[in-house]
Parts: C-alpha cells; sequence; structure tokens
C-alpha cells in the first residue's frame, strides 16, 4: 500500500475531532439534529483550519445511516463510501480550474438529477473565490432556488472576493486560525502514534511556523520524521531542517541590540547573509522574539537585557516596516543594515524627553530654573543630550555656565526654520515668552493684521512643536489695542495689502484672477 502523508492519514473523521472551530461544528451539529439544513452554505478562513474537512464531515452527516444524528457513524455504507471518495454523490469541484461559465452551466444541468444511493447530493467547490463574475452570474439561480436534495458548500480563504448577491443566498461561517497549544497537543498525539520521539521545544517550533495552520503543522512534523533517522527530535533539527537561523543567534542579535552595539548587530548580519538564510525570514524570526519581550517587560519583567516597553515597541514597528519594504527590494541586506543602525542608535524613551524638555518651560517653583534632573536618561549619550539641548529643550546647567537660554527662543527659531514667512512674524512681536506649556505673543494693535495671521496659523505651528518633541505645546496670541492710535490712512493701508500679497501667494493669484485694486483692511 502506498504511503499516506499525516495530513491526510489523520483527517477528522468527526465535528468533534475538528480542533479550533467549535463556534462551527457545534451549529452544523445542531442544524442537522433538528432537521434545519441550509441549501448552501460558506466557509471561510485562512488555509489549513479545516474547511473542506468540515465539509465532508457535513456531507457524511446528512447521509448517514444514523440521521438525524450530530456526528457521523463511519461505519454505514454511505459514511464508508464517502470516506473512501468512491460516493457519486459527493461532487468536489476546484473552482481555481473549473471557473467559467461553461462550467458552471454544467453543474446546473448535473444538480437537476437526484442523487444515485444518498439522501442528499452535496456540491463541495473548493476555492470558491476564483470563479469569474459571469460564472457567479449563472449560478445564481441555482444557487437560490435548488432542488431539495442539493446542498452547496464553498470554502474560500478571500471571501471578499466573494458577490454580494452569493453571500446573501449562504450561511457563512467563518473559521479561524487554531490555537498554537491546540496544534500541539494534535501534534503530540500524531507522535505518539507514529512513534516518533519529539522535544516540546521542537513542537514549539513547529506550532511558531505553522502560523495556526494545523495542515501545515502536521506537513512539517512529517518533513521532520523523514529526517530524524529514528533519533530524538530537537529544536535545533527542525530550525535546520526549515532554513531558520538558530535560535543561539536571535538571542545573540537581540543582546547587540540592546547594548546599542552596532558593528555587532552588522556582523550577525553578514553571517547570516554569507550562509545563505533569507534576511527576511531572520527578521521575522527577531521580530517574533521582539513581540516576547514586550509580553514581559510591559508584565514588569526585563527580558533579554530590555528594560522599556516604549524603545521595544519603537524596535518593532522599524522592523515591521524594513520586513515590508524588503520583500519588494533588490537590496534587502542594505535594508535590514539601516533598520539594525536605527534601532542600536539612542533611544529617547517619551516619559523622559517629556521630562528633559520640561526643565525650565515648567519646573515646578520649588525647582531652580537650569537644576539637572534627578532622573537621568539611561543608555543616553551626551552627544544626543547636546543635540537635543541645541533643539531648545532647555539643557539643565552645568557649574561654571551662565543662566540657561530662554526657551522661547529656540522655540521661535525651530518655528522660523520649519513656518516659512509665517514664523517671522514673531519678529514683530512686543513680547514673547513660554509660561507652562504655551508660547505666548503680545502683538500690539498697529501689528493686528500680522497677529491674526499668526493666530491662523498657529493650529499648524503647534503640530510642527508637537512633530519636534514639544508635544502639548499651544500659541496663545494677544492683540493690546492703543487708544490713542491715530486712524489708519489709505496709503498705510494699500502698503499694507501689497505687503500680504508678497507675502501670501494665495491672495497674488486671486489678484491676477479677479483683478482691480488692492485695498487694505477696513477700521473697526
Amino acid at each position: 500500500m502506498s504511503h499516506l502523508v499525516i495530513a491526510r492519514k489523520y483527517r477528522p473523521a468527526k465535528f468533534s475531532e475538528v480542533i479550533g472551530q467549535s463556534q462551527v461544528t457545534v451549529t452544523l451539529g445542531n442544524a442537522i439534529l433538528k432537521d434545519k439544513l441550509a441549501h448552501a452554505y460558506v466557509f471561510s478562513g485562512p488555509r489549513g483550519v479545516g474547511k473542506t474537512t468540515a465539509a465532508r464531515i457535513l456531507a457524511k452527516a446528512v447521509n448517514c445511516a444514523e440521521y438525524p444524528s450530530a456526528e457521523p457513524c463511519n461505519k454505514c455504507v454511505s459514511c464508508k463510501a464517502i470516506q473512501a471518495g468512491n460516493s457519486m454523490d459527493i461532487i468536489e469541484i476546484d473552482a481555481a480550474s473549473n471557473r467559467g461559465i461553461d462550467d458552471m452551466r454544467q453543474l446546473r444541468e448535473n444538480a437537476a438529477f437526484a442523487p444515485s444511493s444518498s439522501r442528499y447530493k452535496v456540491y463541495v467547490i473548493d476555492e470558491a473565490h476564483q470563479i469569474t463574475k459571469d460564472a457567479f452570474n449563472a449560478f445564481l439561480k441555482t444557487l437560490e432556488e435548488p432542488p431539495p436534495y442539493i446542498i452547496f458548500v464553498l470554502a474560500t480563504t478571500e471571501p471578499e472576493k466573494l458577490p454580494v448577491t452569493i453571500l446573501s443566498r449562504c450561511q457563512h461561517f467563518k473559521f479561524v486560525l487554531v490555537n498554537p497549544e491546540d496544534v500541539k497537543n494534535v501534534l503530540k498525539k500524531i507522535c505518539d502514534s507514529e512513534k516518533a520521539p519529539v522535544s516540546d521545544d521542537a513542537l514549539d517550533a513547529i506550532c511558531d511556523e505553522a502560523g495556526g495552520s494545523v495542515r501545515d503543522a502536521e506537513s512539517i512534523l512529517e518533513q521532520v520524521i523523514s529526517s530524524a533517522s529514528g533519533k530524538k527530535i530537537e529544536k535545533e533539527d527542525v530550525e535546520f531542517i526549515l532554513g531558520l537561523v538558530e535560535s543561539a543567534k536571535i538571542r545573540e542579535t537581540l543582546s547587540a541590540i540592546a547594548a546599542y552595539d552596532t558593528k555587532a548587530a552588522f556582523d550577525i548580519i553578514d553571517e547570516i547573509y554569507s550562509k545563505g538564510f533569507s534576511l527576511q525570514q531572520f527578521t521575522r524570526q527577531v521580530i517574533t522574539a521582539l513581540r516576547r519581550v514586550l509580553a514581559k517587560v510591559l508584565s514588569g519583567i526585563p527580558s533579554e537585557g530590555f528594560e522599556s516597553s516604549d524603545r521595544v515597541y519603537w524596535m518593532l514597528e522599524s522592523l515591521c516596516s524594513a520586513e515590508q519594504k524588503m520583500k519588494w527590494s533588490e537590496y534587502p541586506k542594505i535594508l535590514l543594515e539601516l533598520a539594525f543602525y536605527k534601532i542600536t542608535s539612542d533611544f529617547i524613551p517619551i516619559d523622559q524627553a517629556i521630562e528633559l524638555a520640561g526643565v525650565g518651560v515648567d519646573a515646578p517653583e520649588s525647582e531652580a530654573p537650569g537644576a539637572k534632573i534627578s532622573h537621568p536618561l539611561p543608555n543616553v549619550k551626551n552627544e544626543k543630550a547636546r543635540q537635543i539641548s541645541s533643539a531648545g529643550e532647555a539643557a539643565p546647567a552645568t557649574p561654571g555656565q551662565g543662566p540657561p537660554q530662554d526657551p522661547s527662543a529656540a522655540l521661535v527659531a525651530l518655528l522660523k526654520k520649519e513656518c516659512g514667512s509665517a514664523g517671522k512674524i514673531f519678529d514683530i512681536a512686543d513680547e514673547v515668552s513660554v509660561t507652562g506649556r504655551k508660547l505666548f505673543c503680545r502683538f500690539s494693535g498697529k501689528n493686528e493684521v500680522q497677529a491674526k495671521r499668526l493666530l491662523a496659523n498657529s493650529e499648524v505651528m503647534e503640530k510642527v512643536l508637537a512633530a519636534n518633541g514639544y508635544k502639548g505645546m499651544s500659541i496663545d496670541v494677544t492683540i493690546v489695542m492703543d487708544e490713542n492710535q491715530e486712524p489708519v490712512s489709505h496709503e498705510e493701508k494699500m502698503t499694507e495689502a501689497k505687503q500680504l500679497e508678497i507675502e501670501e501667494p494665495i491672495i497674488a493669484k486671486l489678484h491676477g484672477l479677479v483683478g482691480g485694486d488692492l485695498e487694505g483692511r477696513e477700521d473697526e
């Protein structure tokens, strides 16, 4: 007898043997018991989680000699014929190769014939999303009003590609990825049956690689058993067979990242690349390891040299972005090196950055302006701290230096650089100062127009400040009107209007389109 692969040899024969899909199996069992079967079903979900298997079990249950029963007996003639694939009344169609209108027309004609020896004729259409639009339209009438002895089961991994007109005529059951522990229990039973010794670590590695797909896990297990030559299978064997980077190298990578050792991280990439491993697969392994580290750090348990959950989150975000780009790049090694250079550079947790930015801005009265921060930044080089100080975040004072720089000057310099002409309005303000988390600007009445222009741009400027480390900083504009100020002359109004035209290109463009003379503002 020819060899039968594990995925087929241990395929579930009852609803109770299908793992991780109780929301489907219980409902179908109850429907059979109550004789409330639908004429069409859609089974959707990831690959290898039991969609086609459940469809075959459903076909056995509705044609079983013990019907109505929530489970097929697997002993009667009908159950045995369906199990062996010999039943004339159970038709499985691969929609990937039978997707046209002619195929649907033939299906519709065959559906008119009653089952030869069974209670129901069951059509299982696999990869149903690949059926063409015209073929679906030809199938609609038969699907909506089939003969009473017909049951359709459409299995698909992409239900969003099925037309709404099809979905609305079917009962939709959604299959999900299986919990790794449930997959591991299934693999243990198979190993016991096959008398193949496999360590728990090896089974964990298989489950991780399978990603919730039972069929994938069983296929990997068979591959590992075939290469084991009778010895006990360890995690290293699984990694070797699957072409994975060994766990020790992943831990070494995490240690280099945690220690900000860029050179060591680059050496690891060179070694992985020279041995022919997939850099994208290596990146996914590092991401998976970091995800576990994040879970521990969030629980208050330092792991692999990491203590800051903010840093681990930032690293995961950077590596996930790099992994996506590596799929389409001709230079995946460079992309990975850039990502490693980034995550091994200095990182400042957000709370520490806010604390550093707050010195001299909103420091408590009991603390002298420019006093040193009581909690120094961990793993941050002096050069990085100086860069932050030069960006205007009020560096701590040191003995022998003068008083700290006015924080408003740094903020104004930043806005001048990032906001163009609008940032230059600060030059004509009578007073610019920082109070708490507000940048206070006072203008006299003669500069009212410019003050209002600054106010109109304040939302954009606040976003610029937030993007540069001043999150929560707002801009407060005050106009002080002079009661003794003389009315603005017509010439001054014209000068003001011309100046606005120069500074605001949109006004110049509107003037060119509409024409006419420019006039200044009206006196209020």
